[in-house]
């Protein structure tokens, strides 16, 4: 069941290219807004309680939903449901879609532009914008972690604990964004620490996938800082292990844009990878 949900979701959204358009969210900030009004006046809700209780609850009902079939009826709508939370979970937007007005500046050598398509909302608007060699880089940088959030991480729990993992693991990235734009400060730390721990197993998987698809003596060097460091930066190992295994050095660019198709091209090899694991996860279990 694991490789034909992978399968499935990974065609779709490498291949076929289609179908994210219906990733929609708004429903679970909805249901975090239901919530604050009904427990404005408790407060358990500001604590590591309200997040449970506001993340657990789509988990419970498709748990609980599901739970009313047996046999033959359960594994067929297990399975279409597993395939259906699978593709829903990644994103939401399509690595290459959001990148593709940074690539589009750069080639016009808009370097301004390109850099105002890498920020996002809590970036600094009066920053100096670096040079070309520098924004590939931080281009390179972005996109790696990025294929973590989007892609990796949701497959990894996926693969580790099955589809309830991993739209837990969507939702908890949806809801820390939102915190911090919103201006959440009661849960928005609570949310940074929730995000290291459930990204610390995915990023050790992701960065071994890289080192298996790129150069592994130069990754497997950067890995070693971090893979059994419990407070490491997670985001910080997937980007400088992801370079070291494009055989890049650490410190600087070759500040053409094949660096980052180059990347590009490694993100889609590690999905390759992702679905070996599926195969030899779904013949073991």
């Amino acid at each position: 069941m694991i490789l034909i949900c992978l399968l499935v979701a990974t065609a779709l959204e490498f291949h076929f290219k289609i179908g994210s358009e219906y990733r929609k969210f708004a429903w679970f900030i909805k249901l975090r807004d239901l919530y604050t009004g009904l427990f404005a006046d408790q407060g358990f809700f500001d604590s590591q309680w309200g997040i449970a209780i506001l993340l657990l609850t789509p988990i419970v009902i498709l748990w609980g939903a599901s739970s009313l079939f047996d046999g033959v009826v359960f594994w067929l709508i297990w399975l279409v449901i597993s395939a259906l939370i699978l593709f829903y979970s990644l994103g939401p937007i399509p690595l290459e879609k959001s990148f593709r007005g940074y690539f589009d500046s750069m080639e016009r050598a808009d370097f301004e532009a390109a850099y105002l398509h890498l920020q996002d909302d809590s970036s600094d608007d009066t920053a100096q914008i670096p040079e070309s060699d520098e924004l590939v880089r931080a281009a390179t940088r972005k996109i790696l972690i990025e294929s973590q959030k989007r892609y990796f991480g949701v497959i990894g729990w996926f693969i580790l604990l099955g589809p309830l993992a991993a739209l837990l693991y969507r939702l908890a990235h949806i809801y820390q964004e939102h915190c911090v734009a919103e201006g959440f400060n009661e849960h928005a730390p609570l949310m940074q620490q929730f995000i290291h721990w459930i990204d610390w197993i995915p990023a050790r998987m992701t960065t071994l996938m890289f080192l298996l698809t790129g150069d592994f003596v130069n990754g497997f060097y950067r890995i070693q800082d971090y893979l059994l460091d419990a407070d490491a930066d997670n985001n910080q190992l997937i980007s400088e292990t992801g370079i070291a295994a494009l055989g890049l050095e650490i410190s600087g660019s070759d500040s053409t844009l094949e660096e980052n198709h180059q990347t590009i091209s490694m993100i889609r090899r590690a999905v390759i990878f992702y679905l070996v694991i599926g195969a030899i996860v779904t013949l073991i279990v």
